[in-house]
């Protein structure tokens, strides 16, 4: 396939459709009491979990959403470039969403759908797929509906695991209660708010290639999920942060479809006595118990697995989500020290060794110019049917010395104002590169072209 054909049909917009009902919801609590039932002939207690799951309001009128298979990729590659263990695998998971650069495309009907590359086994193992595409389909899902469920917010995304592991130990010999950390929510959705407290909601994305049963099965187990995370004192009104259950039908009949729920919650990390947290300064590294204390129907004393965040917690937490985010923006333009140092010791494991760096393949060292506008990050070169292609991951040159110097308020307040000139210059800026662009709204770019392309060459 040419170069020119592969762009073309990563830039064009395709239609994801929703289904979110009443019905779904009753089937996904059927599914659920049959997985208690499971648990219970196995001698294993129910898993704790709301049964007052709601359609989403939202797809009454959002029955479904238009993005770019090159605009979901990158969602997949900021979501994921925390995701590895340790830096031998760096430069892979770094560039992991490059492997579906050919499997999706539009069909007749303007939706989108797995493309010949897609559906070939020689190319893509289903399982990974259905995970990696479940997780790119469903946060791509999640931001459009908080977004519009509050506007005047920009969502970011935050790998749940690594955000918790900087209060809990989820991994290795420190994890002596598995039992007790191995449910828990995929993602979080922190938004930011100038002058305002974060808002947090759960997020857990699944995809799957079988028929609809399975995705039944799949919202399911993640309401068991969405109940590991409670904020505040459960015998005070505290509860878990609203949230979001989504199953994509990678392979549906006529296109992808996802199916979505959505559990009650509040979410506002509200700190007592301040309009907002103080962000400043490093985290410390706790050692929480995995349990949520709560007083049962007889007076009694006693607890579930989870993660409590009680209220005198959540400016620790605020600061936690600000930093992960910071070191997840850093980490995808290839600059793993400065990462590192944002983050606490059990989170850090996520990069190997600071010294390994060189080794991985992973370099932070091209910056290029477009629009006039300086970007740094990192750079890959591969080959698709015998022909070079570049990829540049990167932010603006600014904003990246605001994160590395760990300025987040300075790097918060001035990201409207590098947006809006990126908006602005944008169409230029695409003519320098000479091929696909895309900027999120934390001002992450993620840009594809055949090599030796555009008017502006990487340095």
């Amino acid at each position: 396939m040419e170069i020119s054909t592969v762009l073309k049909q990563l830039e064009e917009s395709a239609t994801v459709t929703f289904q979110s009902t009443p019905h779904l919801a009753g089937k996904t609590r059927r599914a659920a009491m049959k997985i208690d039932a499971k648990r219970a002939k196995a001698g294993k207690p129910p898993h704790e979990q709301k049964f007052n799951l709601a359609p989403v309001p939202e797809t009454r009128q959002l029955r479904g959403m238009s993005l770019s298979p090159w605009e979901l990729l990158h969602t997949l590659a900021r979501a994921t470039a925390l995701a590895g263990h340790g830096s031998s695998r760096a430069l892979a998971q770094h560039w992991n969403c490059l492997r579906y650069v050919t499997a999706l495309q539009s069909n007749h009907q303007q939706r989108m759908e797995l493309a010949a590359d897609g559906k070939d086994p020689k190319f893509h193992r289903k399982a990974v797929q259905a995970q990696d595409l479940g997780i790119a389909f469903g946060l791509a899902t999640a931001q459009r509906i908080m977004c519009q469920r509050h506007p005047d917010y920009r969502f970011d995304i935050v790998d749940a695991d690594l955000a918790l592991e900087a209060g809990w130990t989820l991994r290795g010999s420190g994890s002596t209660a598995y039992e007790h950390t191995r449910l828990r929510p995929n993602y979080f959705l922190v938004g930011r708010k100038l002058g305002a407290p974060f808002r947090i909601a759960s997020v857990d994305c699944k995809g799957s290639h079988g028929r609809v049963e399975a995705q039944y099965e799949q919202l399911a187990k993640s309401a068991a999920h969405m109940e590991t995370v409670v904020l505040g004192d459960v015998d005070a009104g505290g509860a878990p942060p609203p949230s979001l259950m989504l199953a994509t039908a990678v392979a549906a009949k006529g296109g992808i479809e996802i199916r979505l729920l959505d559990p009650t919650g509040d979410g506002v990390l509200t700190v007592p006595s301040k309009p907002t947290p103080d962000l400043t300064g490093p985290i410390e590294e706790l050692n929480l118990v995995p349990l949520i204390p709560f007083t049962n129907s007889d007076g009694r004393q006693t607890s579930r697995p989870g993660f409590a965040l009680p209220v005198e917690r959540w400016e620790w937490f605020s600061r936690v989500l600000a930093r992960t985010t910071a070191a997840g923006l850093l980490t995808f333009a290839g600059d793993r020290d400065a990462a590192r140092s944002l983050l606490t010791k059990r989170q850090q494991y996520r990069l190997g060794s600071g010294h390994s760096h060189a080794s991985s393949g992973m370099q932070f060292d091209t910056g290029i110019t477009l629009g006039g506008l300086s970007f740094v990050g990192t750079d890959h070169v591969f080959r698709l049917s015998g022909q070079r292609v570049e990829v540049f991951s990167g932010l603006f040159k600014h904003m990246h010395s605001r994160l590395a110097n760990q300025e987040l308020d300075d790097h918060e307040a001035e990201l409207p104002a590098a947006l809006a000139t990126w908006k602005r210059r944008k169409a230029v800026a695409i003519k320098d590169w000479g091929g696909l662009v895309h900027m999120d709204s934390t001002g992450a770019l993620l840009a594809i072209r055949a090599q030796g392309s555009g008017r502006q060459q990487l340095y």
